[in-house]
Order: C-alpha cells, then sequence, then structure tokens
C-alpha cells in the first residue's frame, strides 16, 4: 500500500459524496469520498493518503487524463511473469506501481527516466489518527 502524508485543504461537499482537496508538499490531490464531512471540522487537518499499487497508472508522456497526475523518476524495475514492480521517486518519498508485465513491455521506460504517474480520486483512501475520518 502507497502511502502520502497530507494535509487537507478544501472540501466540497453534496448529500452523499465529498471531494477533498489535500496538499501533499507543493502538488494537489484530489479525493472523492462516499461519505458526507463537515469542512469546517477538517480543513488543515493532517491525514494520510493511502491507494494500492495495483491503481497507479504510468506513461511516458504527460496527458492531463485525471485530477491526480504527477511527476516521478523510475528508481528500481522489478520485472516479473504476470506483474513487474515500478518503484517511482517522488519528492522525496517512493510510490510503487505494480503493473501487468505485458503492458509495461509497451510502455519502453528504464530506471532513470521520467514519467508521469497518476491514480483516480475514487480509488484513494483518506487516513486520519487510526480510524480514518
Amino acid at each position: 500500500m502507497n502511502t502520502l502524508n497530507a494535509t487537507i485543504t478544501a472540501l466540497t461537499a453534496s448529500e452523499h459524496l465529498s471531494c477533498i482537496c489535500v496538499a501533499v508538499g507543493e502538488d494537489t490531490f484530489h479525493l472523492l469520498l462516499a461519505e458526507v464531512s463537515n469542512a469546517q471540522d477538517l480543513l488543515h487537518t493532517d491525514v494520510t493518503l493511502a491507494f494500492k499499487e495495483t491503481e497507479v497508472i504510468l506513461s511516458k508522456v504527460f496527458t492531463q487524463t485525471t485530477a491526480n497526475l504527477l511527476q516521478g523518476t523510475i528508481h528500481k524495475i522489478k520485472k516479473g511473469i504476470v506483474l513487474s514492480e515500478v518503484i517511482l521517486n517522488y519528492q522525496e518519498l517512493t510510490v510503487t506501481a505494480l503493473v501487468p508485465t505485458v503492458t509495461f513491455d509497451t510502455l519502453n521506460i528504464l530506471e532513470g527516466d521520467s514519467v508521469s504517474w497518476m491514480v483516480q480520486p475514487s480509488e484513494i483512501s483518506l487516513l486520519r489518527g487510526h480510524d480514518g475520518i
């Protein structure tokens, strides 16, 4: 599981859904949560973002296709028969992606390459303390 420390910067809620903006360093991540949260209580709260390695999408070209499109550098590649593990340097952190090897082979990426990485807003969990928000 990938985890990133963040701070809530904005929150918009409807009857059953919340869109939360968080800052990870200078970058903004957007999350969609199937719950309603009180913005006044959560603004500027430190949280942890969590998302599965299989939800990280890699691209060699920068194409704005989702709210969470970031840049990283490939630190290490462990190519497997079914899945390949790609470890990215992002800011001073690491993010791990598990990509089907068939797909990985079409990316033509090597250690040291700069890549774009994405994670859909609905695929990020938001943790605060020990029991989420």
